[in-house]
């Protein structure tokens, strides 16, 4: 009874892959033509210099992917999200990256599932949301941790600590910190860098300000360019003022001012600012135009953050000059640190106004500060419990994970025994369909092969019927009539004369053997006029012994037919042609500087049509780009 219902279900099997055969190469040609425009684009995308234009041919890229499981549709929705953050459209960016992050999971692709919630997190990180650029960070891990990649997982866990230390978390980022670098590689130096960084950073908003100099130190031995550098040189100099020593930060400074060339403009104001305040500090020096130059260089370019340490030290700078100047200071960082969404930068500012103002306002003033005081320690209070309750909950997700593959272990063992009595059932039946599948396969492309051969034969049995018979009738009308016949009835004999030759060596036989790209190449030059020039790059390179017969006559008989349109109608000065092999495909690629033409006529064109149903019958692909006044261009591609 098993082997009857077996028998039956093999039965079944053979006669769908029969009947689905030809719907699936139909299909297949479709999806060929889609997947190589999105292809085409996507290189396109790749090449383009300005940012706007890589995004424009990714767009069009994304037009063309049809099939969510399209292994070209995450790369795309991947570059889209960099290149709007480029741009600074993060609402952009956060779009594509939750697209990517969708379709990674419709792939299984836990890869693309890892880089898309890192790209969720560096919006995050742009748009100061510290709350979800650790989620998504984390999560980003995990998947790095399940593909094994080690320098991944330390990047993301490095970007988490900054995370917590955005929030001051100061003690968890620096637990976090060291787990990174104990995954690091050495050859990671600005990850690394970095990291102790965040380390040290910690340390000093802790007031541990020794510790935070020596891992500034350990920044600077990792620093890989002059900028990374130049800034850890201006953190270990903020440290020594810390510490009280000031000449020794000022000593630092004037070796950063000494560079005189800095690549960013918020750099230079940060160094400015932070000597000028320094230079103050140490020996009381009149540093005015110094601190409003750097003030105005930061307002030039909107750095907001750069503002409230301007505006900081003015107010510190003129509380002992003029009172109502250091208040106004305050008062624009107050401004300035609402507008960054800063709370403890608006204490800073209120703690300035409270010493600078009277007591009526003062005491208005203080109510405000323990309102927003008490505001941030709560935020900062629930954002640390909700890192908390995230890394926790992500914890037993990985616990799970380990359980669950444990026990499929375990019943992988138990099922063992029973798979192996159904493996030499399954192998003997897979072989069989196997071997059905190629013979209807082999079959259908020996037809295909057939019904190529039958055309090309066709049309070689016309020309050579047009040659032999009716090109000979004509020039024998014409020698009768020499005698007799008008110059303008001779003439016009001549021209259906030299048109049915044409005809005649347009369908002629070719020579796929040894010969073929010099008969290429002879037909390709014969059909240029004097005034046009034509160049071939990258023929010698492809071996054209290795492509099939019918493959080659097609791509003759493609190229000819643009070669003569060319000729005829579009009075083209320059032709390229280029030819370029990769492992699943031939490329050529054809453009000339011609008159060109609309869409419409494009598509109207009978020779177009020869030339598309051409290539589809061996499964290749062709697209067209035409425009009036631009010449035409096309692309051509061959599978191998």
């Amino acid at each position: 009874m098993t082997i009857l219902r077996f028998s039956s279900l093999l039965i079944g099997l053979i006669v769908f892959v029969m009947c689905s055969c030809n719907r699936v190469e139909d299909q297949r040609n479709k999806n060929l033509i889609l997947s190589d425009s999105s292809y085409i684009y996507f290189q396109k995308a790749q090449e383009a210099e300005k940012v706007q234009d890589k995004i424009k041919n990714l767009n069009k890229a994304l037009a063309f992917v049809k099939n969510r499981h399209d292994s070209l549709y995450p790369k795309v929705l991947d570059f889209k999200v960099y290149y709007h953050n480029r741009l600074k459209q993060y609402d952009s960016s956060l779009f594509y990256a939750n697209r990517l992050v969708d379709i990674a999971k419709a792939q299984n692709d836990t890869a693309y599932l890892a880089t898309g919630y890192y790209r969720k997190a560096v919006v995050y990180r742009y748009t100061n949301q510290p709350e979800k650029t650790y989620e998504n960070s984390l999560k980003s891990r995990k998947y790095y941790r399940l593909l094994g990649d080690s320098t991944s997982y330390a990047r993301r866990t490095s970007e988490i600590a900054a995370a917590q230390h955005l929030i001051t978390d100061y003690s968890g980022a620096q637990k976090t910190a060291t787990e990174a670098l104990r995954h690091f590689k050495q050859e990671d130096s600005t990850y690394i860098s970095s990291t102790f960084n965040t380390i040290a950073s910690s340390y000093r908003n802790q007031g541990l300000y020794e510790d935070a100099l020596a891992e500034y130190k350990n920044a600077l031995k990792y620093a890989v360019d002059t900028d990374d550098s130049l800034s850890a040189m201006n953190n270990i100099a903020l440290s020594l003022r810390d510490l009280q020593r000031n000449k020794e930060a000022l000593h630092i400074f004037e070796q950063i001012l000494d560079r005189n060339k800095f690549k960013f403009e918020k750099s230079k104001a940060r160094f400015i600012d932070n000597h000028a305040y320094t230079k103050w500090l140490t020996d009381s020096a009149d540093v005015e135009e110094e601190l409003l130059d750097a003030l105005a260089i930061r307002k030039s370019i909107n750095d907001l953050n750069g503002l409230v340490a301007s505006y900081d030290h003015l107010s510190e700078y003129y509380k002992g000059r003029n009172r109502e100047v250091a208040k106004a200071f305050a008062d624009s960082l107050f401004q300035t640190a609402g507008d960054l969404g800063s709370k403890s930068a608006k204490l800073t500012a209120l703690e300035k106004l409270i010493a600078l103002s009277s007591q009526k306002e003062a005491k208005s003033l203080s109510s405000q500060y323990i309102r927003i005081n008490d505001s941030l320690k709560a935020e900062n209070l629930r954002a640390k419990n909700l890192f908390a309750k995230i890394s926790y909950d992500e914890e037993e997700k990985l616990k799970q994970i380990d359980a669950l593959e444990k026990r499929t272990l375990a019943q992988s063992l138990k099922t063992s025994d029973l798979e192996k009595q159904l493996i030499t059932i399954s192998f003997g039946a897979s072989i069989i369909l196997i071997l059905v599948g190629f013979g209807i396969y082999h079959l259908n492309q020996r037809h295909q092969k057939e019904k190529l051969k039958e055309i090309y034969n066709t049309e070689s049995r016309i020309s050579k019927k047009i040659h032999d018979e009716l090109a000979n009738d004509i020039y024998n009308i014409m020698s009768k009539m020499e005698s007799t016949a008008s110059e303008e009835e001779l003439a016009g004999l001549e021209s259906i004369y030299s048109r049915t030759r044409n005809i005649s060596r347009e369908n002629r036989s070719i020579d796929t053997g040894e010969n073929y790209l010099h008969n290429l190449t002879a037909m390709l030059t014969s059909n240029t006029s004097v005034n046009t020039r034509i160049i071939l790059r990258g023929q010698e390179d492809i071996h054209w012994n290795k492509l099939a017969t019918e493959k080659k006559i097609i791509l003759y008989r493609i190229l000819q037919e643009l070669m003569i349109n060319m000729k005829k109608y579009s009075g083209a000065s320059l032709v390229a042609i280029s030819f370029q092999k990769t492992s699943k495909c031939l490329t050529i690629n054809y453009s000339d500087n011609g008159k060109g033409c609309s869409k419409e006529d494009l598509r109207n064109g009978n020779g177009i049509q020869n030339t598309e149903n051409r290539i589809f019958s061996i499964g290749g692909g062709i697209i067209f780009e035409a425009q009036k006044g631009k010449g035409l261009k096309s692309s051509i591609k061959i599978p191998i």
